[in-house]
């Protein structure tokens, strides 16, 4: 039995649907929750399936294909035509019930269709506008498909742009720097070449490395910016500070009110709030440059195992080395993610560990005699 629309009490009309929220963002693709309850909702159901098309059709007929200066125009004639029609007939309305319901919702389309276009046009500026302020040319990728899209860049460099993002940068980089554009997500891996350095802007953020792997989420639907370290180091900064202190892209200042990552950290900045918060990945990964460890202890000193999986994952772990020492762990980790290591380690010396901006720190009072 396929899924009822509960805030239906029967089959929607048109007119219903084109002023329902739920069913304009299936129509803009703007919820994902939203779009799969519509075509669960349409499964194998003729009837459904013509409504809806029936709806589109009408949207699209109204504002969606038009331009700003259209959609301005359509919503004024259809608000002027009415009040005017009011005032004539001494507001008696000639108008079937029906057809001032479909009329309403006209009105009230165009200007949620409106919003929507202002909203995804305010968010999107960001990058637009970096685009278009670039000294050089630049090509521009979109990745329309569902697989990611693999772009390689002149100094060697590759990227991976994932579905519904776009990517600008230059055919082949001059000066003393390499700058790119991103709206969306895409997985960098950096060429090294600390006489040029690399640079991200992504929408609110602008990401500075030498030659790494990472990921960038920005995204302008989200409420936040991701920045996720695989390899290497990074600084990131906001783009109003880059903007005030162009000696960030000259080379001439390191930090200014940014945040630096190493492998298996992530940086998010939060929109509505301004600010910078890092953590560690979900999964953190051993780093694939370091030599394979060989993580069976038999009495070794905790705190010798602790070094070794802080080089393993290049992740700093804060602990008391004196204190650790003389405390001998026999103990298999080879098949544990570093967490589950943690975890064996931490348990077997009575001990606890806490993930802070970024950072193990282990909590103990030493091994019992």
């Amino acid at each position: 039995m396929k899924k009822k629309l509960t805030r239906f009490d029967s089959q929607p009309s048109i007119e219903e649907l084109l002023v329902d929220e739920s069913f304009l963002n299936f129509y803009f693709k703007k919820d994902e929750a939203d779009i799969l309850e519509w075509e669960d909702w349409a499964e194998d159901n003729t009837q459904r399936k013509e409504l809806i098309e029936k709806s589109f059709a009408e949207l699209d007929k109204l504002s969606l294909k038009w331009s700003v200066n259209q959609v301005n125009q359509r919503f004024d004639d259809l608000r002027d035509s009415f009040v005017n029609k009011e005032i004539r007939d001494g507001l008696q309305i000639p108008y079937s019930k029906p057809i001032i319901r479909w009329a309403a919702a006209a009105i009230i389309l165009i200007s949620i269709g409106w919003w929507y276009y202002q909203k995804s046009d305010t968010q999107s500026g960001i990058y637009k506008e970096l685009v278009a302020n670039s000294s050089i040319e630049l090509i521009e990728k979109e990745n329309r498909s569902e697989k990611p899209l693999l772009i390689t860049l002149d100094d060697g460099s590759s990227i991976l742009l994932q579905k519904g993002s776009r990517l600008s940068y230059p055919a082949a980089f001059k000066h003393d720097k390499r700058e790119v554009y991103l709206d969306g997500e895409a997985f960098f891996e950096v060429a090294k070449n600390p006489e040029k350095p690399f640079f991200v802007f992504a929408n609110e953020l602008v990401t500075k490395v030498l030659g790494t792997s990472f990921t960038i989420k920005a995204f302008k639907k989200q409420k936040d910016v991701q920045v996720i370290v695989r390899t290497g180091k990074v600084s990131v900064y906001r783009l109003d500070e880059v903007n005030k202190n162009a000696r960030i892209i000259s080379g001439e200042s390191k930090v200014l009110d940014g945040v630096i990552a190493v492998p298996n950290q992530q940086i998010s900045f939060d929109k509505k709030e301004n600010n910078f918060s890092k953590t560690l990945v979900e999964q953190p990964e051993m780093l694939s440059e370091m030599p394979q460890y060989n993580f069976e202890f038999r009495d070794e000193s905790a705190a010798n195992i602790f070094a070794t999986i802080q080089k393993a994952y290049g992740i700093i772990i804060i602990y008391d080395e004196e204190l650790l020492k003389e405390c001998p762990v026999t103990a298999t980790l080879s098949d544990e993610p570093l967490y589950g290591k943690l975890d064996l380690v931490c348990n077997a010396i009575e001990a606890q560990y806490q993930v802070i901006d970024g950072q193990i720190i282990i909590n103990s009072k030493g091994c019992k005699n």
